[in-house]
């Protein structure tokens, strides 16, 4: 009976000692789990100098954030579409979608009551377009979840440069308190006249009260308590993949050092947190992948310029974005660039049906599939078949467990490992040498907790 009892009391201080480990692994906040769930959105960027005709200064030159624009009367889009537009991304399997509200001009694609430079003062439409209210529209017709992103670090109107308006003594300080009393008009404007939104996102990040900047974080949790805030000094609850290319390297963790994504010690221990994250993070922060899809060939535009269709992607980079962005436990971000008309151009549609109908041909239909916890799960597919690729995800709702794992496949009655990996995470598209399987298991070699596999799938991708 004693020995019994001894049993019972280690089996009981095991379990509990697990449970208390458990309590402490970081986890996602309901807006950070359905943004990684989403995977996949689009970025609409549309501001005045679509509408000039030339080629869209940035990178080097900081000329769009500096200098305004003489005629912002040239904003005149005769055939707006914003079905279109959203329709477009629908078709590619988006689930969601941003708009620039305002960019580095300052001009409010709104009918905004703080900022007069806004669709108000446009002869378009009698300066009663509402842009912003075309979108959100469009997005609830088509069952995307609407996001808005703001910038108020530059303003070319106002003279501002990040954050800090132009001039000195009185009149700078004076200048400064209306453009922040601003800012924080228009941040409360888009929180309340909208409805839900997904997403809000700050051109560049929103800084910090203390530093003279804006105060938005408080409106943003009073008005928006359950979108995903993208980002400030105070708080990052997703972080940026470290560069604009899609994708981001491998492993890439969703938990971080610090509650801030863009602080480090060094750039290179900075660029290296925000794209691989930190297994030992204590905050949860999932990592965003971005691009434009006119970013091919030496472009790289994140807005609408005279003839660039050549730049669009081609489907298979598309592809391998999708494997590096979303197989990476990351969510993916496409820009993409209304044109003069206000309509997105024809070869863009076109693409974005290509390339959601290549995603649904490749990881539409798994062959086999199973779920399990624990550090083996086995697979039985039902005849052998020819296999290259692999998704794994874990159940991330209670948070990053594995830190290591091998697949392996039976041959001849003995395991043989085809793949390994370090992070899973909410999906891991693991691309393998073409083999022809009919049993597979994988095996979790080092886990901070018990693993929770939500899926355990294979496919016959390209």
């Amino acid at each position: 009976m004693r020995n019994l009892l001894t049993a019972y009391i280690y089996l009981l201080s095991t379990v509990l000692i697990a449970q208390d480990h458990a309590a402490e692994i970081p986890i996602p906040n309901p807006a950070q789990l359905a943004w990684q769930q989403a995977e996949l959105g689009a970025v609409f960027h549309y501001d005045l100098h679509v509408f000039d005709g030339e080629k869209y200064q940035q990178n080097g030159n900081s000329g769009n954030r500096t200098n305004p624009v003489m005629d912002y009367q040239q904003f005149y889009p005769e055939n707006l579409d914003t079905d279109q537009w959203i329709k477009a991304i629908k078709d590619a399997g988006f689930t969601f979608a941003i708009l620039t509200a305002t960019h580095e001009t300052g001009f409010a694609l709104y009918q905004s009551d703080v900022n007069p430079y806004c669709m108000k003062a446009l002869k378009w439409k009698d300066g009663k377009g509402d842009i912003v209210r075309d979108f959100v529209n469009s997005c609830r017709k088509y069952g995307i979840k609407p996001g808005i992103y703001i910038g108020i670090r530059w303003n070319s109107f106002f003279g501002v440069y990040d954050f800090k308006v132009n001039g000195s003594g009185e009149f700078q300080k004076n200048r400064q308190a209306y453009y922040n009393q601003m800012a924080e008009g228009m941040v409360t404007e888009l929180c309340t006249r909208y409805g839900e939104l997904f997403e809000i996102w700050f051109d560049g990040g929103a800084s910090h009260p203390d530093l003279g900047a804006p105060d938005v974080l408080p409106i943003v949790k009073k008005y928006q308590p359950n979108c995903l805030f993208y980002h400030n000094n105070q708080l990052a609850e997703a972080r940026w993949g470290g560069s604009e290319s899609g994708t981001v390297p491998y492993p890439c963790w969703a938990t971080f050092p610090n509650p801030y994504s863009h602080s480090g010690d060094t750039q290179k221990d900075h660029l290296q947190l925000l794209k691989h994250g930190d297994p030992n993070g204590k905050y949860w922060m999932p990592a965003m992948s971005d691009a434009p899809l006119r970013g091919y060939n030496g472009r790289h535009e994140w807005f609408w310029e005279p003839g660039d269709e050549d730049h669009i992607f081609p489907l298979d980079h598309l592809m391998e974005m999708y494997r590096k962005s979303v197989g990476h436990n990351s969510t993916l971000i496409v820009g993409l660039t209304p044109d003069p008309r206000g309509l997105l151009p024809e070869p863009d549609v076109q693409r974005l049906k290509e390339w959601g109908q290549e995603i649904k041909k490749q990881f539409g239909n798994p062959v086999s599939e199973v779920s399990g916890t624990g550090k083996e799960i086995k697979l039985k597919l039902d005849k052998p078949t020819l296999i290259n690729h692999i998704i794994l995800q874990e159940d991330i709702a209670r948070g990053e467990r594995v830190r290591e794992y091998i697949i392996e496949s039976q041959v001849d009655g003995k395991w043989k490992e085809i793949g390994r990996g370090e992070s899973i995470g909410h999906k891991r598209i693991q691309k393998i040498e073409p083999s022809t399987v009919s049993r597979l298991r994988l095996r979790i070699t080092e886990a901070i907790a018990e693993p929770i596999i939500k899926d355990f799938s294979v496919y016959q991708g390209l």
